[in-house]
């Protein structure tokens, strides 16, 4: 299959954030890689938060082999489930500035592989539970401080939300609670900024993916995901006032309803 992208009907001006600054935890890999490159083309200054510093630094040496413009791009240990959390957070605020957006893209599929629901242990589920829901819950906690009140917060979610996963129970019911959690958020903020995305995503074409030999055009790229995140950030997308968005077709862009049977 030839990989040919043309720009679908529904992509605009690319959105310009110059000037403002974002912080992408989970960014050193995976969707959060794309939304890195977007942000960065689109002129944001970026920081990228990650569990572990030889990633991160993999990361930006990744970036410069590819040519891309680092001098916006800063990382820095970032783990949502440690003690100093809130602590760290605060240190990038002093180091960087509240932050005009905010994009939280966890996950874990956890050690215990491919399991029926029931045959989890309590250890496997704490685990899965922890490393897919609380961590959020703690991340939003540390993080809506962090942002301006004009600022935007935006989790990235699978479609494993809403539908059933066989074999990965554990990671499905926190993405469906974490749908719920931003949600809930969002509606307790209401007005008062700053604005909360909840962005439920199809196939992505990730680097691990390609790595591995798994890869079709027809997939999102991780860079469209990014430019719909700015273009969210810069308030210029028609789904601004949206909470619950999803984006699981690459040609039909983001939609404020699910796909359809």
């Amino acid at each position: 299959m030839t990989d040919v992208y043309t720009i679908p009907a529904w992509r605009g001006s690319p959105a310009d954030m110059t000037g403002t600054t974002a912080l992408v935890v989970g960014g050193a890999g995976g969707v959060g890689e794309g939304v890195v490159r977007a942000l960065l083309s689109a002129g944001a200054k970026v920081v990228v938060g990650g569990r572990d510093q030889g990633r991160l630094d993999a990361f930006s040496a990744r970036l410069r082999t590819d040519g891309a413009d680092v001098s916006q791009l800063t990382t820095a240990v970032l783990d949502g489930l440690s003690a100093d959390l809130g602590p760290t957070v605060q240190s990038l605020v002093t180091e960087h500035g509240r932050f005009d957006v905010a994009v939280v893209s966890v996950a874990s599929w956890g050690d215990q592989g491919r399991k029926p629901l029931l045959a989890l242990s309590d250890e496997e589920w704490d685990a899965l539970v922890a490393a897919n829901q609380t961590v959020v819950f703690r991340l939003y906690r540390a993080l809506v401080p962090a942002l301006a009140r004009t600022g935007s917060l935006v989790q990235l979610n699978g479609m494993s939300a809403d539908i059933p996963f066989p074999g990965a129970g554990g990671v499905a019911s926190a993405a469906a609670a974490t749908k719920s959690l931003t949600r809930t958020l969002a509606a307790e903020l209401g007005s008062r900024g700053p604005r909360v995305y909840e962005m439920v995503l199809g196939v992505v074409r990730t680097r691990a993916r390609q790595l591995a030999g798994v890869d079709d055009n027809r997939w999102i790229d991780g860079t469209q995901i990014g430019e719909h995140v700015a273009e969210l950030a810069t308030a210029v997308s028609p789904l601004t006032g949206t909470v619950l968005q999803y984006f699981v077709d690459k040609v039909a862009g983001p939609q404020a309803t699910p796909p359809q049977d």
